[in-house]
């Protein structure tokens, strides 16, 4: 009883973890949207910069670690990470591939991110409003593959 009331515990942090990172990855891009109007050296342009920087190293970049570490931890008590684990939970590898994916574009927002705080951003408001639903259609993945984890063995019998 203990244990699956401390799996719990971690898997609803890991929620939560997930909710933060997840705001702050739809939020970032829009910024940069938004940032690409201001003149450079404006009052408008600084201001950004500090939302953006705030915005990653207060939400995003505590987000992601604990999303991860909690996140592996309960792969491996769920034995997903186990030979048997990895041949039965197809879905498991697609919500893997496409959270790591997710932590792909993490590492480009934090890129971008920087070239603003240069005054050096070399993308369109257009690049970054398409940039802003790529986190949307990974976490479409990812939930559909966490809920209903279509690639069960048991799922092709129904």
């Amino acid at each position: 009883m203990d244990e699956w009331i401390s799996y719990n515990w971690i898997k609803a942090f890991h929620v939560m973890a997930v909710i933060a990172w997840m705001a702050g990855m739809f939020y970032l891009p829009r910024l940069f949207v938004y940032h690409c109007e201001a003149e450079i050296g404006s009052k408008q342009s600084e201001t950004f910069k500090v939302m953006e920087r705030r915005l990653m190293k207060a939400i995003i970049n505590p987000a992601i670690v604990v999303t991860w570490v909690l996140g592996l931890y309960l792969a491996w008590k769920s034995d997903y990470l186990t030979w048997e684990g990895f041949r039965l939970h197809h879905w498991f590898h697609v919500k893997f591939l496409a959270a790591f994916a997710m932590a792909g574009v993490h590492g480009f927002l934090s890129l971008w991110r920087r070239d603003f705080a240069r005054d050096q951003n070399r993308h369109s408001q257009k690049f970054y409003r398409i940039i802003n639903e790529v986190p949307t259609v990974l976490m479409v993945v990812i939930v559909i593959m966490v809920i209903v984890k279509p690639f069960w063995p048991w799922a092709w019998r129904l």
